[in-house]
């Protein structure tokens, strides 16, 4: 039995990254993989949030998270839960470390991009200062963790109608109320760009703002959960603006409730699984929004035949691509490839 302890589960972001391979722990168990809290392990996993602290700077993040890993006995890996772009910090401290591999829960498909420079490491907020460019270099021990943010959901299908009062669900939270740092760089310029460029595409001036019935939050202010949950459920479209990730909730409660999905375009990621289909299980747009009035009206027109075919294959896709076998098996695999695990 191959054990493996999972370091500061407790912590927030670590306990949502570790979070699906507990969902499995009992299939991991029939292929002589164990999750332990013990000091009796064969590895120690890593979570993000053990190494890198945002409220520092990022040579004192990398600081910590190197000083964290150098009391570590024995073999370890570290764990990045977090979304394609998000190298910054965490790469920097397997740079220097002695991990066993570096596993993420999604990668950019072109890896020579992590070359290029991006603001405050994300590549969808353009052109910046922080850049990997040693990539080649790193990429050998570079894997997927086989999971990502939607493997720690566990939606609940709901029935559903066309019946829906509002057209488009802008449920999510701008203006931010207080600027965001990340290792001393501000991060709201660009997260509320983002969602400013959007409202503005769907209330432009020619439309006078009355185009389409748009349920949203009243200067960012945070609604009941319920009320959250009722106005998405009678939005005939629910928009997913990207922020700190590409990867929401929202995603999957898109069809939990019958809506269908509208966010920018997903397909220069690398993750397991992957849901994400333009024009199957969600309608793609470009990150600037120059397309987004286009696509709603395509959505709107033929709501009809969209909701039920695009609904049920996102679900479908969930359903059958959360599979837990199939983390199991890519984790099993990855073991494999060190030589730590027979086949099964």
């Amino acid at each position: 039995m191959i054990k493996i302890k999972l370091l500061e589960n407790h912590i927030h972001r670590n306990e949502t990254t570790f979070r699906p391979f507990l969902f499995a722990q009992d299939l991991f168990r029939e292929v002589g993989i164990e999750f332990t809290d013990s000091d009796d392990y064969d590895f120690a996993w890593v979570g993000q949030a053990s190494i890198i602290d945002k409220k520092k700077s990022l040579q004192e993040s990398i600081d910590k998270g190197l000083e964290f890993i150098s009391e570590i006995t024995g073999d370890y890996m570290i764990i990045d839960g977090q979304d394609s772009t998000s190298l910054i910090g965490t790469i920097d401290v397997f740079r220097e470390s002695t991990a066993l591999l570096f596993l993420k829960n999604s990668y950019l498909k072109d890896l020579d991009l992590y070359k290029k420079g991006w603001a405050n490491g994300r590549m969808y907020w353009g052109d910046g200062d922080y850049s990997t460019p040693d990539i080649d270099e790193l990429k050998p021990k570079m894997r997927l963790t086989g999971c990502n943010w939607l493997n720690t959901l566990q939606p609940r299908w709901s029935r559903y109608n066309s019946d829906k009062k509002y057209d488009i669900s802008c449920m999510f939270s701008y203006p931010t109320k207080e600027n965001v740092y990340e290792h001393e760089l501000c991060q709201t310029d660009y997260y509320d760009k983002h969602r400013k460029e959007l409202l503005e595409v769907l209330m432009c001036e020619s439309c006078q703002g009355d185009k389409y019935k748009i349920a949203g939050l009243v200067g960012g202010k945070r609604v009941p959960l319920n009320e959250y949950y009722d106005k998405m459920y009678n939005s005939k479209i629910i928009m997913a603006p990207l922020g700190y990730g590409e990867m929401a909730p929202r995603d999957v409660e898109a069809a939990m409730f019958g809506s269908i999905l509208i966010k920018p375009d997903l397909s220069y990621i690398n993750s397991k699984p992957f849901l994400f289909e333009d024009g199957k299980t969600y309608i793609a747009c470009k990150y600037d929004w120059s397309d987004l009035e286009e696509k709603v009206d395509y959505v709107l027109s033929n709501y009809g035949e969209l909701q039920s075919y695009i609904t049920e294959n996102m679900r479908k896709a969930f359903i059958k691509k959360n599979d837990k076998k199939n983390l199991v098996v890519h984790i099993h695999e990855t073991f494999q490839s060190l030589n730590c695990v027979g086949s099964v």
